[in-house]
Order: structure tokens, then sequence, then C-alpha cells
């Protein structure tokens, strides 16, 4: 196996392989093949790697994710030349990720297509919190799952296609579970920063230019998803990057018609493509979520405030006792605060509540994870039509 290292000239290079290094055996024809097969790679320490679970990764397996951030859907051709690399050295290196369960490609459906969302506070019984949010991460409808500190013991973000739905969602089934104490909800009004959009930063100015797909056309705002629509979003769910061909057998179409149906969802931005990696790959170990509330006159202009500060990964404008919650993504804890000041220097008008540090982070976007916040499974984001 053929490793690879970054020059002095910046770019990166293959060399052969020392003792020292691992022969992962993953395949090189990309993630269609597969879906997170089980793998055992002996440690790896080594001075510039960093360490997740049983293997080691470094800067070239995050140039890699970021590129599939902003071209989710790539083929190992179009991203190897602007990574610097061969194709098969992506495709080898994005398998191990995937089937470590580090890295993961999700779609969900957006724009006039976006389901109804509120994030929800959840106290539970003293020592019952985990049972709560294990539970509650098995519904389609919980589309994030965190356990989290301070006023809360979990946190979710909840889904449903439309209001009633999700009110029946939060009345009869949340309230209801076994060990639930009180249960707080607060409707999304608009999403002023999607997750969809973090970056790591580990592509140059060049690289992104050349890897960005955003035509600049405008949101279909009178189209409307079809049975067929929704089976692909709900496969797409489950691994953004799957074949044509293996999307076509989920769905009951030719590839060519897949193809074409997926094309218009994604021109008139019906469906979303997010890379989502354990927090530990990029050393942002911490999230930590702020509960603010603005002025309604102000909350316009704060919207791509709040999202230019380093670490900010997602802000909800919500209807409830705040109107705005930020998710950030920290490498410690005392960032926290930090955070919390450059907001208030940028936004002297957010008045920040309240605060939670997350203890675990059970499900994101529809993917169960383990202790280490890696990927084991997926729980599908729509129900079956």
């Amino acid at each position: 196996m053929d490793i690879d290292h970054l020059s002095q000239r910046g770019g990166w290079r293959t060399v052969r392989p020392r003792p020292d290094h691992i022969n992962y055996g993953c395949p090189v024809d990309g993630p269609e093949n597969r879906m997170f097969p089980s793998v055992a790679p002996r440690p790896l320490h080594r001075k510039g790697h960093r360490i997740m679970g049983t293997s080691a990764f470094d800067e070239l397996d995050i140039a890699i994710v970021d590129a599939i951030r902003f071209a989710p859907r790539a083929n190992w051709r179009d991203l190897a030349p602007v990574l610097g690399v061969d194709p098969a050295t992506v495709s080898r290196r994005w398998s191990r990720m995937q089937s470590e369960g580090v890295a993961w490609v999700t779609a969900h459906l957006s724009g006039n297509a976006t389901p109804s969302c509120a994030l929800v506070e959840i106290d539970c019984t003293p020592g019952r919190s985990t049972e709560v949010a294990a539970v509650l991460a098995e519904d389609v409808e919980a589309a994030t799952v965190k356990l989290t500190s301070g006023a809360r013991d979990v946190l979710i973000l909840a889904q449903s296609p439309d209001l009633d739905a999700l009110s029946g969602y939060l009345l009869d089934r949340v309230g209801h579970v076994p060990g639930v104490t009180n249960v707080r909800s607060h409707i999304v009004t608009r999403s002023a920063l999607e997750a969809s959009r973090w970056r790591e930063g580990a592509l140059n100015p060049e690289q992104r230019h050349r890897l960005r797909t955003d035509t600049g056309a405008r949101p279909d705002h009178g189209a409307v998803l079809q049975a067929h629509d929704r089976r692909i979003a709900r496969a797409l769910g489950a691994d953004g990057r799957m074949s044509f061909e293996r999307l076509a057998e989920h769905v009951g179409l030719g590839p060519v018609a897949v193809r074409r149906r997926l094309a218009r969802l994604m021109e008139a931005r019906l469906i979303t493509f997010r890379c989502d990696t354990s927090r530990h790959l990029s050393k942002r170990a911490v999230t930590a979520v702020y509960f603010g509330s603005l002025d309604v006159h102000d909350l316009e202009s704060a919207e791509g405030k709040i999202g230019m500060l380093p670490g900010v990964r997602a802000c909800n404008l919500v209807a409830g006792p705040y109107n705005v919650i930020v998710d950030a993504w920290l490498r410690s804890t005392a960032e926290a605060h930090d955070l919390e000041r450059r907001m208030s220097r940028v936004l002297p008008a957010l008045r920040i509540q309240d605060r939670s540090v997350a203890l675990r982070v059970v499900k994101i976007l529809g993917r169960i994870l383990d202790a280490e916040d890696r990927s084991i499974r997926s729980v599908p984001l729509l129900v079956d039509d």
C-alpha cells in the first residue's frame, strides 16, 4: 500500500510504504460497494497523526473530508487533482474513514421540502437520561439526540413533514417516554446557518474555487416532491454517495431516471448533502449549545454575523423564551466562554440566557453514534411511503 505525505512544496506525494505503515485492505472503487463494514486495524501512534479509535488520520484525510463537503457526490477522478493525489488514494482513504465510522455523507430534504422542526429540551428522572436518549434515538422524528449538561438532560432536534405531525410527536410521544419528567419545545422558524455549510478550513482558496458546484440557481418554491423523490431522499439519507445503480434499486426506477430526478431535486434545492465526521477528527471534541435572545429587528442582521464566528456550526431562529439557538464545535470547554464573548462583541444586542455542553452525542442527523462519536448505523430520516 502506498502512503501519502505532505511534500516540502505543500502538495501531497505518494511514497513507498515502510514496515510501520498499515494496509487497511480498503477497496479503491469508492464507498458505493459497501456501508460501514467492520474492520479492526491495529493502533498507529506516530507524530503528526491524530488518533481516533483504532486508526490514525492526517491532514490529507481532513482535506478529503472538506473536499467532499464542497462536492458531496463528486467522483474520485474529479477530487483527486484538486487535492494533488491520485483517485485511488482518495478512494482508499475515504473508504477507511467511512468503514470506521468517522466520516459519512447524509442527504436531507431542504428548501420547499424542509420538514417542520423543533429543538426540544427534556428533563429526566435522575439516572435515566441515557435510557431516554437511547429510546428517542430510535425514532425517525428525532433527527439528532444529545445528552447535555446544565438545565436540560437531553436535547433533541425533532422533525416531521408538517407542523401537525410534529405537534403529534411532541405531545403524544416525547412526554410519554418512561423517565421523562418535563419537555420544553422550541419550534424552528428559520435556519440561519445549516450544519451542511460547516468546513474544517483544510482547503486553500484555489481548491475551494475548483470544487464549488453552486450554479447560482434560485430555489424552486413551486417544486413538489413525488413518491419517487422521497424514496431517493430516504436512500441517500443512509448513504449520500450511493451509486446511481444502487439508488435505482432502492427507488424502483432505472439509473438514468434516478440521475435525472436527483439532478432536478438538487437544482430546485429540495435536497441537501452534508458530510459529517466524528468531532475528534477535527480536534473539535466539545459541542456547546447557546440559548439566546435578540430583538426581532436585529434577527436578520444577526444571521450572517453569527455564522462567521469560528466554531459556530449551526444557528436556528426559534419561537419560545429564546429566539436564537446556536450550536458550536469547540476545541475545549475553555473555549465555551471565549465564543460567547466573541458573539457579544459581534452582536452586542444578543443576550445569551443559557448554555449547555454535550456530554455525549447519541445521534446526529439520523446516525447513531458510539461513545467515541463514530457512526455505527443509520436510522431513516423519512418514513416509508
